[in-house]
């Protein structure tokens, strides 16, 4: 099972690791040796190191290089440097080692450079000293190897503003979660593990794999009918948004994910606009005025009737107090899943904490900004820490959440889920009602929220990567995903991986 860390549970572990009785330069060793195994030594090596502990591993590493007769100089850029740095400076002094230089004196006209200039707790923007050796090498010939992280990325949330770019990243004991979130995924290359023997005491992030999922592509037995598999409900669409063709989508996508029925609820108004649209979903007609939903308890009654699962809020317009109304309505009364999003979301605001009183289990699936709305903070807050804010929000409302981005973030205040594999193929309107649909799909089977979220997330994502190989990062539509998605179902039950 893959898992990833923050920078704190490292530092953490790292720090009892030394109290038990193992040297802090020994895992400097043997950060360095599992480096020295994961890269090309043929050519010639420059060694950047900062002047902290990752700088250490620099000048570890510097060591088992030359007792090898291999090609190395090594570089820093402060003479001021931490103790275990010293340590190994001063064993590569002992064996006559000379070329050590001033990162001011770098051509880097190397075929590798190891990348040892910040750890995981650099946070913010490097000094202008820093981000001119950053850019130089990246504008570089060179294959780039970091140690543990690439320098300038935050650890803990993925955000860069200078960084370096990494052919490959050696993370040291644990994926930390960065390497994962937000710029992270374009800046660290391979990953590859290294377990150098320091136990993890504390919270793992779980980073969900095909192999997660073969009980949700269970085959069906063959004595069931529709009724078996539960029934999923859309509420969307108004005047200011139709996207008829978008909510048609979701329903199909709802179908896809295994529900026996699903139903699409629009405004009475626009309920022929939307005829011409569905096939496979049965349409409801709700009270509106002017092509915006009117809370109308009869209706939802109606509609409600023997639903499973209900998504609320693609394309529902801005009309908040009646969609608050309808969302508080239905997550009050009815025993069911809910998944609450776009417009649903932006009806509550920072009063999400409402929905702590409800009777059905609610699933929150905010953007960074829609999920700065419902925290009340700013969007680079919701970036600088998605796990965090994730975390935050789910304990504001007693909810799931699934915040999406690079890397979506699923949390339900006691498992925290990182869906690592998205593309910027789903970059494209209309991705979001699929994986809402996806996810009311699954749910509607019984499959637990948290778990259909995971799923949800997971199947768009490999979806969108089979359509992306045919149309390219820019050219995937969302109904390319739905169908992409059924053929990667149908591939657990080829493969026989259940």
């Amino acid at each position: 099972m893959r898992f990833a860390v923050s920078n704190a549970v490292m530092a953490a572990s790292d720090k009892a690791c030394i109290a038990s009785g193992v040297p802090s330069t020994e895992l400097m060793a043997r950060a360095a040796k599992s480096v020295f195994d994961n890269i090309d030594k043929s050519g010639r090596i420059y060694i950047i190191c900062g002047k902290g502990n990752n700088g250490g591993d620099g000048f570890a590493l510097a060591c088992l290089l030359c007792e090898t007769g291999c090609d190395v100089s090594l570089f820093y850029v402060s003479d001021y440097i931490s103790q275990d740095a010293a340590y190994y400076r001063d064993k590569l002094k002992e064996k006559g080692f000379s070329k050590i230089f001033p990162a001011i004196d770098c051509d880097y006209r190397a075929d590798l450079i190891v990348d040892c200039i910040f750890g995981t707790g650099f946070k913010g923007v490097p000094s202008d000293e820093y981000a001119a050796i950053i850019n130089n090498i990246n504008a570089s010939t060179a294959k780039v190897v970091s140690v543990d992280i690439p320098s300038g990325l935050d650890g803990t949330g993925g955000r860069a503003y200078v960084a370096v770019k990494a052919d490959k990243t050696v993370a040291i004991q644990a994926v930390k979660s960065g390497l994962l979130l937000g710029d992270g995924k374009d800046l660290c290359g391979e990953i590859v593990v290294a377990d150098i023997g320091i136990p993890i005491t504390g919270e793992r992030y779980h980073v969900a794999e095909r192999e997660n999922f073969g009980g949700i592509f269970a085959p069906r037995r063959q004595n069931c009918n529709k009724g078996s598999f539960g029934k999923s409900l859309i509420i969307g669409g108004s005047a200011e948004f139709p996207g008829a063709p978008k909510l048609a989508e979701a329903g199909r996508a709802a179908l896809r994910a295994g529900a026996g029925l699903n139903t699409l609820c629009v405004p009475y108004s626009l309920f022929s606009a939307y005829a011409g649209c569905v096939v496979e979903s049965t349409l409801f007609p709700m009270a509106d005025n002017d092509g915006k939903f009117l809370f109308d308890k009869g209706s939802i009654d109606r509609a409600m009737k023997g639903v499973t699962s209900v998504a609320i809020g693609p394309g529902m317009g801005a009309d908040k107090d009646e969609n608050k109304k309808i969302c508080l309505y239905i997550v009050r009364n009815f025993d069911c899943d809910c998944i609450l999003d776009a417009d649903a979301l932006n009806a509550f605001g920072e009063e999400i904490c409402e929905l702590k009183e409800k009777k059905a289990r609610v699933l929150l699936t905010p953007h960074p900004k829609e999920a700065s709305r419902l925290a009340g903070k700013n969007v680079d807050e919701i970036l600088s820490d998605p796990v965090k804010a994730a975390k935050e929000l789910s304990a504001k409302c007693d909810c799931v959440v699934l915040l999406k981005g690079a890397t979506t973030v699923v949390a339900d205040g006691k498992r925290v889920n990182l869906i690592a594999n998205g593309t910027p193929a789903l970059a494209k309107g209309g991705s979001g009602d699929v994986l809402t649909g996806t996810i009311c799909g699954f749910a509607a089977r019984g499959i637990d929220l948290f778990d259909s979220a995971c799923a949800g997330a997971w199947l768009c994502a490999e979806a969108a990567k089979d359509a992306q190989r045919e149309y390219g990062d820019f050219g995937v539509l969302a109904s390319d995903v739905c169908k992409e998605a059924k053929k990667i179902a149908d591939s657990f039950a080829a493969a026989k991986d259940l």
